[in-house]
């Protein structure tokens, strides 16, 4: 049973919302973990607004976070709601042409 528990905590979904630069300038990122991957993004750069998942991403130059989510520097002030972050995924792929 023990290794059920943990490998249910290992698929738990959380949300985080994190400061963010670029060559773009000063923005955000929102990450959606599964676990200890990251398995969807968005940065927001002022109007410029890109997003990647493990498919592909709508910018070459902004890849999916390779880095596991212990490596981050997230707090509890970093984790977001899944709408918060379904609301800007959505928005993200809108803009790109990529409807969600």
């Amino acid at each position: 049973m023990k290794y059920a528990k943990n490998n249910a905590k290992s698929n738990t979904k959380k949300y985080y919302k994190h400061w963010a630069e670029s060559g773009l300038g000063k923005g955000n990122v929102l990450m959606e973990a599964r676990g200890e991957k990251i398995v969807r993004q968005v940065e927001i750069y002022g109007a410029k607004v890109v997003w990647a998942d493990e498919t592909g991403q709508s910018d070459d130059r902004f890849v999916l976070a390779d880095q596991p989510v212990s490596f981050m520097d997230f707090d509890e002030d970093d984790e977001i709601s899944a709408r918060e972050f379904e609301i800007a995924w959505k928005k993200a792929r809108e803009a790109t042409g990529y409807p969600v």
